[in-house]
């Protein structure tokens, strides 16, 4: 556990599926000859059943992967049908294997600490709860480890084998079993959530004790490498906001007791590591409470005091870190569009190892430093396995989605501009397949979410951002990274502070004129399209600004900040991050910046989307745009999803969706 390069981010993935039966058979074996020329055109079936590798662990002796294949089920299974079995394949490379069945769903493998088991999370027939199952290396059925009596979701074994330590959902107390079925199961104030505690088990009996306080909600956690206690990340209450604004650092004895503060620590928490001998704790976290990333190494003692930051002055946003000896750790970051590895000493001095190659997505390293192995995506082919020496080339090991090898795709790079203020972005624009120098072609602005989100030069194509299926329509496709974006340090990403929908969305119109200055697009055929902060981009593209947009893909979006942020269950995180002020005390500012308040006059043809089951942005949300805008006389479409949250999950969904939203351009932009 404590070698796994993990991170707490919360990311919007979605879209991720397999494909047909077919591809299925031979979705691992190794390329054995090149590439056949691409022939074949992406179809929209075919992105949404892409399958993806994710949570590779390295075993102890760093000899095998264990990893996840996410595949999606058949519509028998009904219509948020993932299935995720594990496999195995040699680190040196070599053919993978499966290891779980297929029947029920198994995740976050973890090697046990003599490498001859891998635990995993799952779900079997006639079960409840999702309990921690193990399989020997040398196969063999799935084992319970377990005994819940509620669902788990995340565990780790101590670092001799003899504990296992899980959090799980609280149980509820005797009283609360009696009101809730008595019907007395009202919520008292605005916020709510799930509680989780962590619980510690001894491996050889089976029994198990909750070892954190009841008034205390776990977030993530982490093994000292004594085994005599673990550092702990908690919040006083267990709502969205609170997990994701203010959590605390503490050190917790594995036969529980109280909590001991470690440090001081405002913001945003990610991923922990002790160090090898137990004395320091280093931990991703925000550089202040106004910081919208976890992204900054942070070092305190054992025994508690002050943090230190080592990396706050990186231009780059720290994702996952693995100590690689007594001094030093391996740091995972995001940097403009690529991941890069750093290492960082205890004293702060960087050491670049270059670019991954892949854009890893999360990964693992052996404790020496000498194998590192990531699930990566690069710009033709959706996540694999990847494993090399920290700094080398990675060397592919997984061979998934092997009908891809034949399409066409649209040929992706970085472009750069300056903005109205001089300041450099970035961002990945892809051509149309077939591109023609010298013709200008539609052009499609796709906004990742956040704003603290990024766009990297990957794959990046998924049902809600169909990036390649654009560009078989003749799209030029651009993806920016606008102030406020990850990837370019702790100033970047406040570079919106107080300013949501001016200078970020500036941004974006002078990389729009860019490339129409360039030649490549037609600057009066141009549309946007999004999801979330994404979408908010969209709305003010159909109504702030309506006149340089004939078409916009509005998903998931803020449109009114005053109501959005009086429904939403990141009210803090939002005006803290975000905003950096409050909504409620700059009213005349927020709803100057709201889509809802310049709906009159809209031209552009504007297609909104929802979940229905929203909690992070209330689809009302989305009414009240599509209401204004059919008030206005603008051509609008409402779609809701029912079921779903902030993004689409169901398969039929999906397909439904990509398909409203390239008919949508074609018919607006296009036409």
């Amino acid at each position: 556990m404590r070698r796994h390069l993990t991170t707490a981010l919360v990311f919007l993935l979605w879209g991720c599926a397999t494909p047909s039966a077919a591809a299925r058979a031979s979705s691992n074996a190794p390329a054995a000859r090149p590439a056949p020329p691409r022939t074949d055109a992406l179809t929209i079936e075919m992105m949404v059943d892409l399958e993806y590798a994710a949570d590779v662990a390295l075993s102890p002796d760093g000899s095998t992967i264990a990893y996840v294949q996410r595949t999606p089920a058949s519509e028998l299974d009904g219509p948020t049908g993932m299935r995720s079995v594990i496999w195995v394949v040699p680190a040196r490379g070599g053919p993978p294997r499966s290891f779980t069945a297929p029947g029920a769903s198994s995740n976050m493998p973890a090697w046990t600490p003599d490498g001859k088991r891998i635990s995993f999370l799952s779900r079997r027939p006639g079960s409840s709860h999702t309990q921690v199952y193990a399989v020997p290396l040398d196969g063999g059925e799935a084992q319970p480890v377990t005994k819940s009596a509620a669902s788990i979701h995340a565990f780790a074994w101590s670092p001799d084998g003899k504990q296992l330590a899980y959090v799980a959902d609280r149980r509820p107390t005797p009283q609360q079993k009696e009101d809730e079925e008595a019907g007395r199961d009202w919520h008292l104030g605005d916020v709510h959530g799930t509680w989780h505690r962590l619980w510690v088990m001894n491996a050889r009996t089976g029994e198990a004790k909750a070892v954190s306080p009841r008034d205390r909600h776990v977030i993530d956690f982490a093994w000292a490498p004594d085994g005599k206690r673990l550092a702990v990340q908690a919040a006083e209450r267990a709502d969205v906001d609170a997990t994701m604004m203010y959590g605390d650092v503490y050190a917790l004895p594995a036969e529980g007791g109280p909590l001991q503060l470690l440090c001081d620590h405002e913001g945003k928490l990610g991923a922990m590591a002790w160090s090898p001998d137990g004395t320091q704790l280093a931990f991703l976290g925000a550089a202040d409470i106004h910081d919208p990333t976890a992204g900054v190494l942070h070092l305190v003692p054992a025994e508690g005091g002050q943090a230190t930051m080592l990396t706050a002055d990186y231009e780059g946003t720290g994702q996952h870190i693995a100590w690689v000896g007594k001094d030093a750790l391996l740091m995972l970051s995001d940097q403009g569009t690529k991941t890069v590895l750093h290492r960082v000493t205890t004293r702060g001095e960087m050491t670049s190892l270059g670019a991954t190659g892949p854009v890893c997505a999360q990964a693992d390293v052996d404790e020496r430093g000498h194998t590192f192995v990531c699930s990566g995506e690069t710009a033709t082919h959706p996540r694999e396995v990847f494993a090399g020496r920290p700094g080398k080339a990675l060397r592919r090991l997984t061979h998934q989605n092997p009908a891809l090898e034949a399409v066409r795709l649209g040929e992706r790079s970085v472009v750069r501009w300056a903005a109205a203020d001089g300041l450099e972005v970035e961002g990945v624009l892809t051509k149309p397949v077939g591109y023609v120098e010298g013709q200008r072609y539609p052009l499609v602005v796709l906004v990742h979410g956040g704003p603290e989100g990024i766009s990297h030069d990957a794959w990046n194509t998924r049902a809600g951002y169909p990036t390649q299926l654009l560009a078989s329509r003749g799209y030029v496709v651009l993806e920016p990274n606008y102030r406020g974006s990850r990837g370019r340090g702790v100033a970047y990403g406040k570079a919106d502070h107080g300013d949501l929908g001016g200078k970020e969305f500036e941004d974006v119109l002078a990389g729009i004129d860019h490339l129409v200055a360039q030649g490549l697009v037609d600057g009066a055929r141009v549309g946007m399209g999004g999801w979330s902060y994404g979408g908010y981009f969209s709305a003010l593209a159909a109504t702030r600004h309506s006149k340089r947009f004939k078409a916009a893909m509005v998903g998931a979006a803020i449109t009114n900040w005053i109501s959005f942020t009086g429904t939403t269950e990141i009210e803090h995180e939002n005006s803290l991050v975000h905003w950096n002020l409050w909504p409620y005390e700059h009213h005349d500012l927020v709803w100057e910046r709201s889509p809802m308040a310049h709906t009159q006059g809209s031209t552009t043809a504007t297609l909104v989307v929802h979940g229905a089951d929203d909690t992070r942005v209330p689809p009302g949300q989305a009414l009240e745009l599509h209401r204004a805008l059919r008030h206005a006389g603008t051509t609008t479409e409402l779609v809701l999803y029912p079921r779903e949250g902030h993004g689409l999950h169901e398969r039929a969904h999906q397909i439904d969706f990509a398909r409203r939203f390239l008919d949508w351009f074609d018919t607006h932009l296009q036409g």
